[in-house]
């Protein structure tokens, strides 16, 4: 279904947000049938914090991104529409994924009215009295009810957003709903996803005070090298000043010397170690006694410490989500890097490293990694976090590299696609080759449509392969491969790939082995394939004095391409002459592409 502040301006616009609202958004939740979802659809959440019962018919729920510069979208409440004090009003959107369980019967579902796609992860959301949809830029005051910024949202009640929420969390007002200070990043927590309806039994709001710790979330996992948390706290019914408030707040941290808090600013922890923290506060009056009944709360939050592992096979064997240090040498096998209008939020900075007992992703969407990698560069002591991303292992790192060696050699391993198919994790992220395959056509759930004449690759396409015996899937999951556009072979060929595997978010989930070509020099050994260049002759081979014939009974012009086994294009002209200067090449392996006429063929090149 999916998938910084406006300083000035955010500051004048949120001075008319003093009031609290009877009615708020309780909840909200965008990561509805995503992968790893726990709910299959979105939903916001209304609550009635108030003693009265609101009728809120045509009023407008809306939804904008989190920095989008157009009229925001939204769906009328329907008549009848009256939520009693301390009740819940669910309000679902999109039609059901297949991932989680399905939701509470909503009190108004948004699927017939064109429901609204909320982000997983950052946006804004907004309850309003306008009949029409909200304008670009942020909520109007004199017409809001109510609203949230979650994540990179750009609008927001109070001083920060609530927190990027995922898949598997919302944004969840405290207290069941109560806590209504007008600022997002403390009135609300993170937490898994609960939605309630207006089944739900009444919230009654207390006038009692009390304290909240809404992040860091208990039993948080920080990367090992935090040394600094920020601890954000929401006080409800309690005036926090220094002698002329209610009281104020005590802290501890550790255990440690109690530290006095006359304000509800966040808590900032500097200088924190490896290890378990746990953080107490509590709510005292003028004279430094604590309130009767207590009010407080605790958090406790952990900076992991690193497990060595000496190899990728230790490494693929760990903990998801676990933090590691690879302390062995990896080659580099690929270097996704951008090209033509491919960019890095498509290649993420990723890397491909292999030692003797694996392989394994790299995957740097942040760019932690600054040194420049090639292919044959090796690095030690990677320090990273271990996840899965639809069947993929991946290490996340957190910090630069340096190249260690150069110029190592990979030698791909040979395996057939029943191999392959059997044991598809042996061979993820792995250099892999495969004999004697053919591309039959592209392949959807499992319906193999043939080839026509001419085709050529598309990015993220899976293309059926057989190899004699067994059906395998060849995926052009690198977009910026220089053999996408390029004319598909008709017969067989060899092939060095990634061994790659996809998991859908069907429930059961599917489990696909697929192996992804890098470049157009891993068709290694393809010779003329769909070559309809007639008498075409590629002379001497090997060359070795520098000067390359091509040849064709037409004798038109041509365009002619060298690649290197890297896939990088060496050389690319368009001639007439039958001749080809290539003196300037370094020894080795070279793919040759020649097209005249409309028609293309490829043939491997050997320099010496």
């Amino acid at each position: 279904m999916k998938k910084i502040y406006l300083f000035a301006s955010m500051l004048f616009l949120f001075i008319g947000f003093t009031s609290k609202a009877q009615v708020v958004i309780s909840q909200v939740y965008g990561g509805g049938g995503n992968t790893g979802a726990p709910l299959n659809r979105d939903f916001i959440e209304l609550f009635n914090r108030g003693t009265a019962a609101v009728d809120i018919s045509g009023y407008t729920i809306q939804y904008n991104s989190a920095t989008g510069t157009s009229a925001w979208l939204f769906n009328t409440i329907p008549a009848g529409a009256i939520i009693q004090p301390g009740k819940y009003y669910l309000i679902a959107f999109g039609p059901a994924g297949t991932v989680g369980a399905a939701l509470p019967t909503a009190d108004f579902d948004s699927t017939a009215a064109g429901f609204l796609a909320l982000s997983a992860t950052n946006g804004r959301v907004a309850l309003s009295n306008l009949a029409t949809a909200i304008p670009a830029g942020c909520p109007p005051t004199g017409s809001t009810i109510d609203y949230v910024g979650f994540g990179t949202g750009n609008c927001f009640e109070g001083t920060a957003a609530v927190a990027v929420l995922s898949n598997t969390t919302s944004a969840l007002r405290l207290n069941g709903g109560c806590t209504d200070n007008n600022t997002n990043n403390t009135d609300f927590v993170v937490n898994a996803p609960t939605p309630r309806n207006s089944s739900t039994t009444a919230s009654v709001c207390s006038t009692a005070p009390s304290i909240a710790i809404t992040s860091p979330v208990n039993a948080t996992i920080y990367n090992p090298l935090t040394t600094s948390v920020t601890v954000n706290v929401s006080v409800s019914n309690f005036t926090v000043a220094n002698g002329t408030g209610t009281g104020h707040i005590h802290y501890t941290v550790d255990g440690g010397a109690t530290v006095m808090k006359y304000d509800t600013t966040p808590i900032v922890l500097n200088g924190l170690a490896v290890g378990s923290h746990t953080v107490v506060v509590t709510l005292v009056n003028n004279a430094h006694t604590p309130l009767s009944p207590t009010a407080s709360a605790t958090t406790q939050f952990t900076i992991a410490t690193p497990t060595n592992v000496a190899n990728i096979a230790a490494l693929r064997a760990g903990t998801l989500n676990g933090y590691y240090t690879l302390t062995g040498n990896a080659v580099v096998s690929h270097v996704r890097n951008p090209a033509g209008t491919v960019t890095v939020s498509t290649t993420r900075n990723q890397k491909f490293i292999q030692d003797a007992t694996g392989g394994i992703l790299i995957d740097d969407s942040v760019g932690k990694i600054t040194t420049t990698f090639a292919v044959g560069d090796s690095m030690n002591n990677v320090l990273g976090q271990l996840i899965d991303f639809n069947g993929i292992l991946e290490l996340v790192p957190l910090q630069n590299q340096t190249v260690v060696s150069s110029g190592n050699t990979l030698t791909a391993q040979n395996i057939t696609i029943a191999a392959l198919n059997a044991n598809v994790n042996t061979y993820e992220s792995k250099l892999i080759s495969f004999n004697n395959i053919t591309i039959t056509g592209t392949v959807s759930a499992g319906v193999v449509t043939p080839l026509t004449a001419g085709q050529v690759f598309a990015t993220s396409t899976n293309y059926n392969v057989f190899d004699g015996t067994t059906n395998g899937v060849l995926r052009t999951g690198f977009a910026e491969a220089n053999y996408i556009g390029t004319t598909i072979p008709t017969g067989a060929f060899n092939i060095t790939a990634l061994g790659y595997d996809n998991v859908s978010s069907a429930t059961p989930p599917v489990l696909t082995p697929q192996f992804i070509p890098r470049n157009l020099a891993d068709f290694v050994t393809l010779q003329t394939q769909n070559n309809e260049i007639a008498g075409l002759r590629v002379y001497p081979n090997p060359v070795s004095n520098g000067v390359l014939h091509v040849e064709s009974s037409m004798n038109l012009e041509k365009t002619i391409s060298l690649f290197d086994v890297l896939g990088k294009e060496v050389i690319k002209t368009t001639t007439s002459n039958t001749t080809i200067n290539i003196a300037n090449l370094n020894s080795g392996i070279y793919i040759v592409k020649i097209t005249e006429g409309g028609k293309t063929a490829t043939n491997k090149l050997v320099v010496k």
